[in-house]
């Protein structure tokens, strides 16, 4: 009787191991490229979450909630706190955001329509070309060494805030595109 009961026991854990070899393996790669990132001076926020795409903001809290450690683990989405989970010691940060394009939440968007994590990242690959003019924040960043061909305004915006950061969560926005072809985009950073 003992040894059916160890061996089933055995059995669930393997079969647990299997299950969530995926998520980790997608969870591995988000931290990889987060280091990457975050070595290159790009954010001040330590983080794990998985990449997406997830439908709704529940799938989001679902996923955050099933691979929660003993850590807190506060989840933004689009800036705003959508779910606070407890726990000891220090606090895990999860951030995603809508992509417009797909109509999905990520960590990371690839379309200028969306907030994005960094401003040099995915943004500013969206409008690399010596034909751009790019102002961070009202400065300029990248002027155009040829004829001008697109202006683009990103903008630091500022969203909810916890008790595990030291200042209101932030993110990028490109606030206003404009191309020979006219304006794109022309909007400010949503009040939190």
């Amino acid at each position: 009787m003992r040894a059916t009961i160890i061996a089933g026991i055995s059995l669930a854990s393997l079969l647990a191991s299997s299950a969530l070899a995926g998520t980790e393996a997608d969870e591995a790669a988000a931290k990889a490229e987060q280091s990457a990132q975050r070595a290159e001076g790009t954010g001040d926020i330590s983080m794990m979450q998985g990449s997406g795409p997830f439908n709704t903001i529940a799938e989001i809290k679902n996923y955050d909630a099933a691979t929660q450690g003993p850590a807190r683990k506060v989840t933004f989405v689009d800036g705003v706190v959508v779910q606070d989970l407890l726990g000891f010691g220090p606090a895990e940060i999860t951030e995603y955001f809508f992509c417009y394009g797909e109509n999905k939440y990520r960590f990371q968007c690839w379309d200028a329509y969306s907030p994005a994590p960094y401003w040099d990242g995915s943004l500013l690959s969206l409008f690399s070309g010596d034909d751009t003019r790019i102002f961070l924040d009202g400065v300029l960043h990248q002027p155009n060494s040829t004829e001008l061909k697109q202006t683009v305004y990103i903008k630091t915006c500022y969203g909810g805030s916890s008790q595990v950061m030291s200042g209101p969560y932030r993110y990028y926005l490109v606030t206003y595109w404009q191309t020979r072809s006219g304006t794109f985009i022309n909007r400010n950073c949503p009040t939190p």
